[in-house]
């Protein structure tokens, strides 16, 4: 229902997760409480006072109801996974140009699925190289307007990639090679970049909520423990 909702209302399905937790979390509603979330939704759907500032997001919400722990990055809130149990994500959460975005440099694949190798979740090193490298990749694929998912296969399988780069090549009459591909990954996020830099964005931005280095999660135990300047590095290529 929660989803159907959503699309009626044209809203993005987790930004809405996120701000109904935040809600909960200012004490609008118990955690859990399916039927109040869905009330809740139906209230952005209407326009009610409460339901205009829900519309705005997770930030919003946390910003108006004096909650600490919300989990956004430059206002985008955090898709499914915790970046405390999973290093790599949470470095391409804090600094992918689109805000917290899991799609933007899938360190789920390497650092979970040991898909192109294996980088342990819960550890620091190896996960500025493998943000960086699959956010390069992410913005090449995405101007192809090919499925994010091939990306799975091109990580495994070389000949994947060069039919990949083939095809380009075949469809526009190019001459690309496998690093004129990752040139055009760097080209597209320096243009990303440039324009947060012109509307105001700086390295601070470039961070996770306070709450994922100073709360452990269970069962590891663990926090966020990547350094700020190591993630400043992200994009010196």
């Amino acid at each position: 229902m929660l989803d159907f909702l959503d699309d009626n209302y044209g809203l993005d399905t987790i930004e809405m997760g996120a701000t109904i937790a935040v809600a909960m979390e200012a004490g609008l509603l118990k955690f859990g409480d399916a039927d109040g979330a869905i009330r809740l939704m139906k209230e952005v759907g209407t326009g009610t006072p409460l339901g205009r500032i829900l519309g705005n997001g997770a930030e919003v919400t946390g910003k108006v109801f004096g909650v600490e722990r919300v989990p956004v990055v430059k206002g985008q809130a955090l898709p499914a996974y915790d970046p405390r149990a999973v290093q790599g994500i949470g470095v391409t959460y804090a600094t992918s140009p689109m805000g917290a975005d899991h799609t933007a440099g899938y360190a789920i694949a390497t650092n979970i699925l040991k898909v192109g190798g294996y980088v342990d979740p819960l550890k620091t090193e190896g996960q500025i190289e493998l943000s960086r490298n699959l956010q390069i990749a992410t913005a090449a694929i995405d101007s192809t307007g090919m499925c994010l998912f091939i990306a799975f296969a091109i990580m495994d399988q070389p000949e994947t990639f060069q039919a990949l780069i083939d095809m380009i090549n075949g469809f526009y009459g190019l001459e690309m090679t496998a690093a004129d591909v990752t040139e055009l990954g760097k080209s597209i996020l320096k243009k990303e970049r440039d324009f947060n830099a012109r509307a105001g964005f700086t390295s601070k931005h470039d961070r996770l909520p306070r709450f994922f280095s100073t709360e452990r999660l269970e069962p590891h135990n663990v926090t966020f423990e990547v350094k700020d300047e190591d993630l400043d590095k992200v994009f010196n290529w």
